[in-house]
């Protein structure tokens, strides 16, 4: 396997598991998430978390969030990503 395949195989797996969109991680709490970057609360509603306008919600990581719903947080990472950049090239 070339260099160039295994880099690009590399890019590829690493767009698969985003860690950090736009300083949102799965580890982070909703209630962090909220706080810290409020622009994505439409986001999660539109992926079907309507639950984050629950007080127990506030304590729950993203990516507990995710399991709850049934979207694997690699899903959802992705949905933020190009919701967040379509969003800000407007």
């Amino acid at each position: 396997m070339s260099t160039e395949n295994i880099e690009n195989n590399t890019a590829e797996k690493a767009d698969e598991n985003i860690l950090d969109v736009f300083g949102i991680r799965p580890d982070m709490t909703l209630g962090e998430i909220m706080q810290t970057k409020p622009e994505v609360i439409p986001v999660l509603m539109e992926a079907g978390m309507h639950c984050i306008s629950c007080p127990a919600a506030m304590m729950e990581t993203l990516e507990e969030a995710s399991i709850v719903h049934g979207i694997p947080v690699d899903e959802l990472m992705k949905f933020i990503k190009e919701s967040l950049e379509r969003e800000s090239s407007n």
